[in-house]
């Protein structure tokens, strides 16, 4: 399971005592220093991070430039024992009303007890909070980053990239005067064949962006890679720039029918409030 955080932000998080380790091995680099030990973690315990931290801005984390001060840096750490959370807090790990939770404590006899607080706001262990919430199916271990299925074609050339793209973040811009922005992971292979597609010309045609559960979208050309960079090992975190004219595939319609309206789209960036995940 992959973050898509940089190595010294995960860093961060284990001295919050967010994390812990479960084991540790030994390595021989041999040349490099000889044997270092390397610690372990469970990989639902990193899976769950976000869903148990919702608090944290993901989208920021992930994006953070190389060099640049960790957003967890002004955090405090917490003292061992002592990771609590309110009825709100749980409510939020759940996507649900604070009085969902007030029910579920009232119904089920083996939720948490109160570990502080008071009687009208108590605190509640939050690694116990969870595991009671994973128990009764109230909250899933992500089983893997969110992709996209994303086809480029230039114009100029014919050529064609279909590649895959992890966890997709697409940025509307407030008007169609100003470039919208996708961005993503990637291969190295497809983040280079993107970078020269879109470098060709006056730019690709992004022919079908399609993620589960929503709808295909498409730009009809001048995308362009305007940022390419990794986060630690692993793939590249890529960025295309292309016009604010997005069309919304109609799924029930003729083939290659794109709807595309001023008002589609007025009544589409409201409901998004300028961003949006184009994942489920």
């Amino acid at each position: 399971m992959r973050l898509g955080v940089r190595r010294v932000d995960f860093d961060r998080m284990v001295d919050l005592g967010w994390i812990t380790p479960t084991g540790a091995v030994d390595i021989d680099y041999k040349r490099q220093g000889g044997v270092t030990r390397v610690p372990l973690y469970s990989a639902q315990d990193v899976a769950l991070l976000p869903v148990i931290r919702p608090e944290v801005d993901w989208r920021e984390l992930r994006t953070v430039a190389p060099g640049r001060r960790s957003p967890l840096s002004a955090l405090t750490p917490t003292p061992e024992g002592r990771d609590t959370v309110l009825m709100a807090g749980i409510a939020r790990i759940a996507g649900v009303g604070r009085a969902a939770v007030a029910n579920w404590r009232r119904r089920h006899p083996d939720f948490p007890a109160p570990t502080g607080g008071t009687a009208t706001h108590p605190e509640f262990d939050r690694p116990a909070a969870v595991a009671w919430l994973l128990a009764h199916d109230k909250i899933t271990v992500p089983s893997g980053i969110p992709s996209a299925t994303l086809v480029l074609r230039a114009d100029s050339t014919g050529k064609e990239l279909r590649g895959r793209l992890d966890a997709p973040w697409l940025e509307l811009a407030i008007c169609a005067t100003v470039d919208d922005r996708l961005s993503g992971w990637m291969s190295d292979h497809d983040a280079d064949v993107l970078a020269a597609l879109t470098a060709e010309g006056e730019g690709a045609a992004m022919r079908r962006l399609a993620a589960p559960g929503t709808l295909p979208l498409t730009v009809l050309g001048g995308a362009r890679v305007i940022d390419r960079s990794r986060r630690g090992a692993g793939n590249l975190r890529v960025t295309v720039s292309g016009p604010g004219a997005l069309h919304f595939r109609r799924r029930h319609t003729r083939r290659n029918t794109t709807h595309n309206s001023s008002r589609t789209r007025r009544s589409t960036r409201s409901a998004m409030h300028g961003s949006t995940t184009i994942t489920p």
